[in-house]
């Protein structure tokens, strides 16, 4: 359980039962959602390969000084490969081949040096092909360095690489297969990027390299940028463009801080700026190291919700104590922690708030917990793009579950990791609320006001003993959560660590996707061990949930079936109050915590001292006898009244003659005229009528 009950929790059990017939039906819960990535381990000889050329510039001493070379290798390739050169202009410089290397004259090719007053600009054009082809068109790939390239190729050298490269993104093999059937000699060639000699690292053919970002091209992007808001992506790949006015005002809102200088000074260090839209629906932004190599990878992509339920609800921990002296008068005011906007903030939970910097700081909570430098910046790169979902990313897990051949539920210590860290960050979370939620009772007259969104409130409170104190004890109550964390659903997509490369796909999909990335011969087994670990998924008890994940077929066709989470795959939870809580998925975390709320509770008794002395003591009881006296007599007569409509009511003549000699009525003595007469007029008159219309005398019942 997380978090320790505190103070007055034992009241939580006694107070629930008078709460719970106020009805049936679940409290609504608060629900967040959010997204945990889990690489999986798939075999290097498992991966499609594709002919790739990569290319590097690496200084030369062995050539003049102002003259520049370029060279082609074909690695482990019977193939014939031929590259033309053009400079800015379109003049065609130099033609580099490559031929069979069984053949004696085969091999490599490097050509001649070339004098650099042959190109002009700061561009290079290099079209690819096989040796003699007809059919298959050119890989043309343009290089711009930013520079005059007098100044960026002075004694250096371009060289292209041909080799057999694990694929890259999965739009590859859906090329290969659109060839036409002729080509079947001539594979697929693409053109796969940079290769730092140095480092290794490795930038895809879409991003500018390392060697072209230069000072200049990044400060004359970063002014397009801040200028028309579009993002070259070549030199800002994990920013993209906004699809609209609203997603471009969010992205330049949160680059405004930004100068040119720092940019240009990050990116030039090997950093990169990236822009993501938050929970909250606002843009952040940070700057990240580069993925270091393209290496091809697939990932479960899990989505979570993390649901809260109330639960008991009871008084917890003394705020406030004071007594009042006998015939004493005070006011109270009441100043909760929701009376101004900064403290409401600060003692918002994610239990029971869904304002959007609760979630936003519950989110960077969970990420500070779980995941290293490298994975957040994975993480980040992933969802790279601006107009990207604004939902809650809970972080990249760091243990890869193998699919090769790997054993059925691998994953789950990764998917038990996260639980435990998501779990302590709402423990986190409520407890820095809670510990905010301060409630203060002011019994002071003088207390100045201050400025909040709702008036503070007030009471007088009166004591009217004579005798003994009257003592209040003021308590905060508080309200237990429970929090369930579910996975409600899984895809899978393919993901070298570069922006570019990303292929998400539902379970339906999943075939299609690694039939794109795999070897045929390994798809079957690669998809059984995939759909293994997913029906191995353990629930927050240890128990396997096999159903979470089922294959379905539309008819009795087997090759129409496909997986997919099942939609009525659900968990149960007991709470604490008795009631038995279902949500969809699978629960993989469990916790039940307490805070506080704004409610308050006052208990009120009489001090044990009596205050007066004996004679004070006796006026108190005569003063008490006379008022029991007071109340017998109001008694008695309204008896006496009841009695009379009685007889009334039942025309007994014989009782009314009794009543009336026994209630005499007075006589009313007018001073005036000195003359007896009674209380109603024509009474005592002889002869006469009284005032209800009987004759005068004693033949009438007069009720007093």
């Amino acid at each position: 359980m997380g978090g320790n009950m505190p103070e007055g929790s034992a009241k939580i059990e006694s107070w629930s039962p008078a709460i719970a017939p106020v009805g049936d039906d679940l409290p609504e819960p608060a629900v967040h959602r959010g997204q945990y990535v889990i690489p999986l381990g798939v075999d290097d000889q498992d991966w499609l390969r594709f002919l790739g050329i990569s290319y590097h510039v690496a200084p030369n001493i062995g050539i003049p000084v102002s003259t520049t070379s370029f060279g082609l290798r074909v690695v482990d390739e019977e193939l014939e490969l031929t590259c033309q050169i053009f400079n800015e202009t379109g003049e065609h410089v130099q033609d580099l081949v490559v031929e069979n290397p069984k053949r004696p004259w085969g091999g490599d090719a490097v050509g001649v040096p070339l004098t650099l007053d042959r190109f002009p600009g700061t561009s290079l054009t290099f079209r690819f092909n096989y040796r003699n082809s007809v059919n298959v068109r050119d890989l043309i790939l343009t290089l711009d360095f930013g520079d005059a390239l007098v100044v960026a190729l002075n004694r250096r050298s371009i060289n292209f690489t041909l080799a057999q490269r694990p694929v890259a993104d999965t739009t590859l093999n859906r090329r290969e297969r659109d060839l036409p059937a002729t080509d079947a000699d001539t594979p697929l060639l693409y053109l796969h990027g940079y290769e730092d000699p140095d480092s290794g690292y490795e930038t895809p053919i879409t991003r500018v390299p390392p060697i072209a970002l230069t000072p200049e091209r990044i400060g004359a992007a970063w002014r397009t940028a801040k200028s028309t808001g579009w993002f070259d992506p070549a030199v800002f790949p994990n920013i993209g463009g906004a699809q609209d006015a609203a997603g471009l005002a969010g992205v330049m809102a949160a680059l405004a801080p930004l100068d040119e200088t720092t940019v240009v000074k990050q990116l030039l260090s090997g950093a990169r700026l990236a822009v993501q839209r938050g929970v909250t629906g606002e843009y952040d932004y940070r700057f990240l190291d580069v993925p270091a190599h393209c290496h091809p990878g697939l990932v479960l992509v899990e989505n979570y919700r993390l649901t809260a339920y109330p639960a008991r609800y009871g008084a917890g921990r003394v705020i406030k104590t004071f007594s009042l002296l006998p015939g004493e008068r005070t006011n109270i005011r009441l100043n909760t922690y929701k009376r101004s906007s900064s403290a409401l903030q600060q003692a918002s939970s994610i239990l029971d708030s869904t304002n959007s910097e609760t979630e936003q700081e519950f989110t960077n909570s969970v990420n500070r917990e779980q995941s290293t430098q490298e994975n957040a910046s994975k993480n980040f790169e992933y969802r790279a793009s601006a107009e990207a979902e604004g939902q809650a990313t809970w972080g990249w897990g760091s243990a890869k579950a193998k699919v090769s051949g790997g054993v059925s539920g691998g994953n789950n210590s990764a998917r038990e990791e996260f639980a435990k860290n998501l779990t302590n960050a709402v423990s986190q979370n409520a407890a820095r609320a809670t510990s905010r939620r301060d409630i203060q009772v002011d019994t002071s007259l003088d207390t100045k006001l201050e400025e909040g969104e709702e008036q503070a409130v007030e009471r007088t409170l009166e004591n009217i003993n004579v005798s003994r104190t009257l003592n209040f004890v003021f308590r905060q109550m508080n309200q237990e959560y429970v929090s369930l964390l579910h996975l409600v659903d899984v895809r899978v997509a393919f993901f070298n660590g570069h922006a570019e490369s990303r292929d998400e796909v539902p379970l339906g999909e999943l075939r299609r996707l690694l039939e794109d990335c795999v070897l045929p011969e390994r798809v079957d087994a690669v998809y059984e061990n995939l759909l293994g670990q997913l029906r191995g998924i353990t629930d927050h008890r240890g128990e396997t949930r096999a159903d979470f994940v089922e294959v379905v077929r539309d008819g009795d066709d087997p090759a129409t079936a496909y997986a997919r989470v099942n939609p009525d795959a659900t968990s149960s939870y007991p709470s604490p109050d008795g009631r038995t809580l279902t949500v969809p998925g699978v629960i993989v975390g469990a916790e039940q915590h307490v805070l506080r709320t704004d409610g308050v509770v006052v208990e009120a008794f009489l001090g044990e001292g009596n205050g007066l002395d004996t004679y004070s003591t006796g006026l108190q009881e005569q003063e008490v006898r006379a008022k029991e006296a007071a109340n017998q007599l109001r008694e008695l007569e309204a008896e006496r009244l009841r009695l009379a409509l009685k007889i009334v009511s039942d025309n007994d003549e014989q009782r009314m003659r009794l009543y009336q000699q026994m209630f005499v009525r007075p006589q009313i003595v007018n001073q005036i005229d000195h003359a007896a007469m009674t209380g109603v007029p024509g009474a005592g008159v002889p002869g006469g009528a009284d005032g209800d219309g009987t004759p005068s005398g004693t033949d009438g019942l007069r009720v007093p």
